[in-house]
């Protein structure tokens, strides 16, 4: 499979979206926000994200790196396609076939920078199935898109109009420094998985 250039992207940039929302529930809310099983390396932001919607319809908890107090990603929730479309979650693009076999190379969604479209394809598969890919991130503070880092963007579509999406920092491709581990945002994936899983399935 194989990410295409920038001019696609400006290509996107003629869709446009509702900004629909509906209300989330507060158990909605506590998949992201409450006993969340992350590793001793990293640690809750007590500063809100600039994501969090006043009227309710979006809520991510920030993770930061328990050493240095710096950026390792967002887990989120969201009901406003808005944010969706921010993101970069599509659930089409033009000339699919161009982009893989679907099917068999199981793509759920693509995730699109301002560089390149990303096939998401399954992360995990159990206690619920969500898509993810790696993609380049800018993460600096100066003028421009600067893709110098590698981001670990994952999707779940809890019900018609609410995902749930998780952005890390995977990577520091200039300073070759690694950040957030794939294996624990999988486990904190599973784990917000079986919550889920158990308000499906109540004893």
């Amino acid at each position: 499979m194989q990410a295409t250039q920038k001019s696609v992207f400006l290509f996107f940039l003629i869709f446009t979206n509702s900004g629909d929302v509906q209300a989330l529930s507060q158990s909605d809310l506590d998949l992201v926000k409450r006993d969340l099983n992350i590793p001793k390396t990293w640690t809750i932001s007590q500063k809100a994200s600039p994501w969090n919607s006043s009227t309710g319809d979006t809520y991510c908890t920030v993770l930061m790196s328990t050493d240095r107090r710096k950026w390792l990603g967002n887990f989120c929730i969201s009901s406003s396609s808005q944010v969706r479309f921010d993101v970069g979650v599509w659930d089409e693009v033009p000339d699919e076939e161009y982009w893989g076999d679907r099917s068999k190379e199981e793509i759920g969604y693509w995730n699109v920078t301002p560089m390149f479209i990303y096939p998401m394809t399954p992360f995990i598969t159990h206690p619920i199935k969500n898509y993810a890919a790696e993609i380049d991130c800018n993460l600096g503070d100066g003028i421009g898109y600067r893709p110098t880092n590698t981001c670990h963007s994952a999707y779940y579509q809890l019900r018609e109009g609410v995902f749930i999406y998780s952005i890390f920092h995977l990577s520091d491709d200039v300073r070759r420094k690694q950040k957030a581990r794939i294996s624990d945002i999988r486990n904190l994936w599973i784990h917000v998985g079986k919550k889920i899983e158990g308000r499906s399935n109540p004893k």
